[in-house]
């Protein structure tokens, strides 16, 4: 960073801000949007530190807030902000056109944190940032506000439960400073969509109509430090993986996922699952990182031809579960090789400069060892950090599935009563998220964008 840069901090409140300053799908205003205003001298954004903050409180029919022995959650890894964000949408002000949208957020969010994190800094920062924590009984207390006052006061005031989070977009976990300038991208407009009430707390309080639990998101601020270099010239481009949500479904032991993604330059790709019936349901976990069952085999493909890798990915868990559990239990053991390509395609890149995760068989927190289909649904059995991923390119220009076919080919050995059996199939959702490099061309006359 040159001698005369200015380090600033500029904190933004939401533009469509309303007198309460409560934001909630209940109230009608599920929309957050911060406006960063573009300037006159060559400005960089400090992406890496942006914050949202505020402050989170659920609320049952009764206008209180759930006790701490209430059967009501939220999903651990997913944490209590990103678990109330549906969609996320990055555009510039000067292009006028969109940058990056993420659907299907808070899906993408719990693999990246899990993954990427171990123990240690989910309990610590990020616990204090959006509010994760590994999967385990303790993420009860997330949807409980802290009571600070006068010992014997038993209201239930709306204290609610403070973050100050990242946003996981790629725009903005690029590892760079943007030129937010006019030179640059003329400012940005980042916009948040929240998620229905039914998609965020779960459990068996948060879904009984004298229980259940809505939220509202207040207190609302964008911190943006910044930059100002008035000696610079206009950065000439930027560089990051955008991140494209594709959902699919499989319905057999047997499932192919085949599609054109319409991206031209494929980093990776990696997705997690959840039973169908669990989505949109209050009495689940719509967040968690499922366990779809004894994985036999993976394969990856491009136009039917095993691509990147010339071989399947296989597993014999099957064969090292205890005899008692193959016909119930549709356990996970530990998949070294897909865990490794599943880190491989969050980090794009090697799985040796992955420092920490919360993906081993023998950490407790994640859950990884002899974890059911059914782990952590309904918010009191240990959770999984299950995943399936492949990097195609961690250096250079990509894959190219602007018209070729990617497909993915699963084998799996559920039981004969409820699992992916191919006789009497537990649909599993599949949230896929596709890695596409993307680069910001800026100049004084313009900006281009090559997908």
């Amino acid at each position: 960073m040159s001698l005369d840069a200015t380090k600033r901090i500029i904190q933004l409140n939401p533009v469509n801000a309303t007198s309460s300053g409560v934001y909630a799908p209940s109230s009608g205003l599920p929309l957050i949007k911060f406006d960063i205003s573009s300037f006159d001298n060559t400005t960089f954004l400090d992406c890496k530190n942006l914050r949202v903050s505020g402050k989170i409180t659920y609320k049952i029919p009764d206008g209180t807030q759930p006790l701490e022995s209430s059967t009501s959650f939220v999903d651990g890894f997913c944490g209590t902000f990103a678990n109330c964000v549906e969609h996320v949408t990055v555009s510039s002000k000067r292009l006028n056109s969109v940058l990056e949208r993420i659907t299907n957020y808070s899906r993408m969010v719990p693999s990246v944190i899990s993954a990427l994190h171990d123990e240690d800094s989910i309990y610590g920062e990020l616990s204090h940032q959006g509010g994760h924590h590994p999967t385990t009984y303790l993420a009860r207390n997330l949807v409980v506000a802290r009571e600070n006052e006068s010992a014997g006061n038993t209201t239930a005031n709306s204290k609610g439960v403070t973050f100050s989070a990242p946003i996981y977009a790629g725009i903005f976990q690029a590892g760079q400073k943007l030129d937010v300038s006019k030179g640059g991208t003329g400012g940005l407009v980042i916009e948040l969509l929240l998620k229905p009430n039914v998609g965020v707390c779960f459990g068996g309080d948060a879904s009984t109509a004298a229980s259940v639990v809505n939220y509202e998101i207040s207190d609302l601020q964008l911190s943006c430090p910044i930059y100002e270099m008035p000696s610079a010239g206009v950065q000439s481009s930027y560089s990051f993986n955008s991140i494209t949500s594709v959902f699919q479904t499989m319905n057999s032991s047997a499932s192919v996922i085949a599609l054109t993604p319409g991206l031209s330059r494929v980093s990776s790709v990696f997705m997690n699952m959840v039973n169908t019936n669990e989505i949109g349901n209050q009495n689940f976990n719509s967040c968690r990182l499922g366990n779809m069952g004894e994985l036999r085999q993976v394969r990856f493909s491009m136009n039917g031809i095993l691509r990147p890798l010339q071989y399947r990915l296989q597993t014999n868990e099957e064969t090292n579960n205890n005899l008692t559990q193959l016909n119930t239990g549709y356990f996970e053991r530990a998949r070294g090789m897909m865990n490794r390509n599943y880190l491989e395609a969050i980090n794009v890149n090697s799985a040796r400069d992955i420092s920490a995760t919360s993906i081993a068989w023998n950490k407790w927190y994640s859950g990884q060892e002899n974890r059911q289909q059914s782990a952590n649904r309904d918010g009191t059995t240990l959770g999984t950090a299950a995943g399936i991923g492949i990097l195609y390119d961690q250096f250079g220009t990509g894959e190219d599935f602007s018209e070729n076919v990617f497909s993915l080919e699963f084998e799996l050995a559920g039981s004969t009563t409820n699992g992916l059996d191919g006789s009497s199939a537990t649909s599993q959702g599949v949230y896929m998220f596709f890695l596409n490099k993307q680069t910001l061309i800026m100049s004084g006359s313009g900006i281009s964008v090559q997908r």
